[in-house]
């Protein structure tokens, strides 16, 4: 027991050490960059003015002036019912699902790919029964695309060849889903009553377990994976489940065990809930209600703090709110990520049902930067790099929008 609680401390001594090592680092860099900073300041007040007044020209893009400008529109579907969207990074292309293009000779629905090499569309590739409402490829193996739908299937499909190489039969309908990323053998599925299928890809006859919902049974419209990290703010990893009126985080144990924490939620009237896994923020968007009269996204921080026992106790602090319009009457999806500009800051996008546009948000600061006009309500957001470059992607019923920032 000694032995344990010695490995234990060892192990909680290295961790801290490794957050503060990295911690130090990056207060290195910054203090040189803050050195450079003076040394121009004391450049410029010996200066005459006119050099002055050239290095204040030059600030705008010191302070990161630069925006996504709008590249290219691809239409989808004719007939609307498009949904979500995914990027593969290896296969360099977005994937879009929608209605089958042919539905009296081939029924159903499958995901249209668009490849962003050299910004065309390619074919569709059919998968499911009904409305797919869940997309993710794996980080592991290349082109292998991960799909929910409310054909109550999970599918695995690869899209090198364009083929469906696993079915699992979820017995209800499937509304979300998302791979593991600490056990590359794991997958997620989130049903229409609030439970979580745990699925291990040797087993192709049929899940391992199930995480049973902890309060309201209702429909779990996201589900996302954050990562163990050496991060003293929230080391934990697992699974962030979001239901229509309830979010919890289920911590993946020793033994590939979940142990749920249900997270401090408004009652009702969630949509959408986001990860970004290096900062270990998650954004909880909220239709308006009668508390409420416009479309909020609520950036949460994820943190812990452990009970008398020595275990932790996973919850969540709100950082900052950006508000919508008045109306939202679809399930949005937002996106929160990594700014371009690789800084370190992040940012917010979010659709705006009221004005047919998507609100693209500084999460530190809380200031809106821009507003992206689309045609119809924007259902979702995807950032993605390609051609050493960084684009946005927002989906209609219809159309992908492409932005790319410069």
């Amino acid at each position: 027991m000694l032995r344990k609680q010695a490995e234990l401390e060892s192990a909680q001594c290295r961790l801290q050490l490794q957050v503060l090592t990295d911690e130090c680092s990056k207060l290195h860099s910054r203090v040189q960059d803050l050195q450079k900073l003076v040394q121009h300041r004391d450049q410029i007040s010996q200066s005459p003015s006119g050099s002055q007044a050239r290095f204040l020209n030059c600030l705008p893009s010191i302070q990161n002036q630069r925006k996504y400008h709008f590249q290219k529109t691809f239409t989808v579907s004719p007939t609307g019912n498009c949904r979500i969207m995914t990027y593969c990074d290896a296969l360099s292309c977005l994937v879009v699902s929608q209605p089958s293009p042919q539905a009296s000779f081939l029924p159903g629905f499958g995901v249209k790919m668009l490849s962003t090499a050299n910004m065309k569309s390619s074919q569709y590739v059919p998968m499911h029964g009904k409305q797919i409402r869940g997309l993710a490829f794996s980080s592991r193996s290349k082109g292998l695309l991960l799909s929910a739908s409310l054909d109550s299937t999970v599918k695995l499909t690869s899209l090198e060849t364009n083929t469906v190489v696993q079915t699992y039969n979820a017995g209800r309908p499937v509304w979300s889903c998302c791979w593991c990323l600490d056990e590359s053998n794991h997958i997620y599925a989130g049903l229409v009553n609030g439970s979580i299928l745990v699925y291990d890809l040797r087993n192709t006859s049929c899940h391992i377990q199930e995480l049973v919902p902890q309060k309201a049974r209702c429909p779990l419209v996201s589900l996302s994976y954050i990562p163990r990290a050496a991060s003293a703010a929230f080391p934990y990893g697992g699974v962030l489940a979001g239901t229509l009126e309830n979010a919890s985080f289920w911590e993946l144990k020793m033994g590939f065990s979940h142990w749920p924490h249900v997270l401090p939620m408004e009652p009702g009237g969630c949509v959408d809930f986001q990860t970004e896994s290096s900062t270990r923020h998650c954004l909880v968007t909220y239709r308006p209600d009668k508390n409420h009269n416009t479309l909020r996204s609520v950036l949460m921080e994820m943190s812990y703090k452990l009970n008398n026992a020595g275990e932790p106790v996973c919850s969540c602090r709100p950082v900052q709110t950006f508000l919508g319009g008045p109306t939202c009457k679809l399930l949005t999806k937002s996106a929160i990520f990594q700014n371009p500009e690789n800084d370190g800051s992040i940012l917010v996008c979010t659709g705006d049902e009221a004005s047919n546009s998507a609100l693209l948000w500084d999460a530190g600061s809380g200031s809106l930067l821009q507003e992206l006009q689309a045609d119809q309500p924007v259902l979702d957001i995807c950032p993605f790099e390609a051609n050493h470059s960084s684009y946005l992607a927002t989906l209609t019923e219809k159309m992908v929008h492409i932005y790319r920032w410069e």
